[in-house]
């Protein structure tokens, strides 16, 4: 059983949302004309893949969780996209076809580098661009955009004082240290034939409940079901009690940021 193998029917419904605007900030930032082949890597519930299907030509989703691709391959379904499908790891992965567009969300940190910049260069065009992507509250963005500088946009830091609280909460139920996950792109990078071409940050404001939260917390694999066995309960328990006194009617108010640092393929 994988990682993420109990979190899988909390993913695509609680994990934040990337908004429609960010794909098509994207799409007309590199200028994608509607042919590409697209490339989503570690693709979970494939929502990058399904977002990005209106720009391009093609689309696969490569996930290493089975439970996963039977997520992506439902939502694909539900969303009307033609998603193709297959099972494993970056670092395994050989294609007939190099690809124009590749995304990245939420899962370099889980990549073995050296492996897995080798396939990538192997399998993206001349040319070509990779995401690495990932959508958050914004008081929690800074962690994605680790390595890169601050913009005059950027949220304030406090404006939701509660999303703090639910992590600090979260925190101390997780197997793996935070540090774990700040990955600086730019030195994943270094020395392969990428080079940072942009960012791109899209908000949202939107409503979310208490069990939406909960849900959140559950869907990742730090603090997954799994993870959490019998202390479930005792977990969602002190979850709640940190979140209510900033609700109504159990509604929250929250900012999501999607953000992209766009890797452009250099020429040989």
């Amino acid at each position: 059983m994988g990682r993420f193998a109990t979190t899988v029917e909390f993913y695509e419904r609680y994990r934040e949302p990337y908004p429609a605007s960010f794909f098509e900030a994207v799409a007309q930032r590199i200028g994608l004309g509607g042919n590409e082949r697209l490339l989503d890597v570690a693709c979970g519930p494939a929502p990058l893949a399904i977002g990005f299907a209106p720009f391009v030509g093609s689309c696969t989703g490569l996930d290493p969780e089975a439970a996963m691709i039977a997520a992506a391959r439902s939502a694909a379904a539900q969303a009307g996209v033609s998603l193709s499908l297959v099972h494993g790891r970056l670092e395994d992965f050989t294609a007939e076809h190099k690809f124009d567009f590749l995304t990245i969300g939420r899962a370099i940190h889980w990549m073995e580098r050296g492996a897995a910049l080798r396939v990538l260069e192997q399998i993206t065009s001349e040319n070509g661009h990779i995401l690495i992507c990932g959508a958050t509250s914004a008081e929690t963005a800074v962690r994605f955009a680790a390595g890169h500088a601050a913009t005059d946009d950027a949220p304030a830091a406090d404006a939701r004082p509660w999303v703090k609280l639910y992590e600090d909460a979260r925190r101390p139920w997780s197997t793996t240290p935070d540090e774990h996950y700040r990955v600086d792109v730019k030195d994943w990078f270094e020395g392969s034939r990428f080079r940072e071409l942009d960012t791109i940050s899209v908000s949202e404001e939107r409503e979310v409940t208490i069990a939406d939260l909960i849900g959140r917390a559950l869907s990742k694999s730090n603090t997954s079901p799994a993870v959490l066995g019998e202390r479930r309960a005792k977990f969602e328990a002190e979850i709640t009690a940190v979140l209510e006194p900033f609700a109504q009617d159990g509604v929250l108010q929250e900012e999501i940021v999607a953000r992209a640092a766009i890797f452009a393929r250099q020429s040989s």
